[in-house]
């Protein structure tokens, strides 16, 4: 199942947090109005981060240590246009903690971090799209590791 070529948009949340997807479409993600064509890493307290080159095959463990330090609840993965799931090595940082890792695809991982991050919930998600891992290089995880500081 592919992402619709339509874009979707969506309304604010009352009780939202600082950062919320806005819109998504086959080739972009909207975050508090900032438009974004490249994977990225969202939590609901702090920016975007983009991760050009960062695909769901290219995802790797140490992506995943970077945001044990901040804690989140939950760690969302939205995959691109369909579900893959990640190996167990991949996601072992955040078991490890008792922090829940879970797959979708990238449309489903957008509105299930507005609706969790407006719950208050502490809240992170990679957002990655299918078409960056053969044009782009690797993304960096010491982008993410700047992230935990508060």
């Amino acid at each position: 199942m592919a992402l619709s070529p339509v874009s979707t948009s969506f309304t604010a949340q009352p009780n939202g947090s600082a950062f919320g997807i806005n819109a998504y479409g086959p080739d972009f993600i909207e975050v508090n109005g900032a438009r974004f064509n490249s994977s990225l890493l969202v939590r609901s307290d702090v920016g975007p981060v983009e991760l050009h080159g960062l695909s769901a095959e290219s995802l790797q463990a140490r992506h995943m240590e970077m945001l044990v330090q901040w804690g989140p609840e939950i760690v969302l993965v939205g995959t691109g246009s369909r579900q893959k799931f990640l190996s167990p090595a991949v996601m072992a940082p955040m078991l490890s903690q008792r922090i829940g890792v879970e797959c979708m695809t990238l449309a489903a991982a957008c509105r299930t971090f507005n609706l969790l991050a407006s719950e208050g919930r502490k809240t992170a998600a990679f957002l990655l799209f299918d078409r960056l891992a053969a044009i782009l290089p690797t993304a960096d995880p010491a982008l993410i590791s700047s992230l935990h500081k508060d």
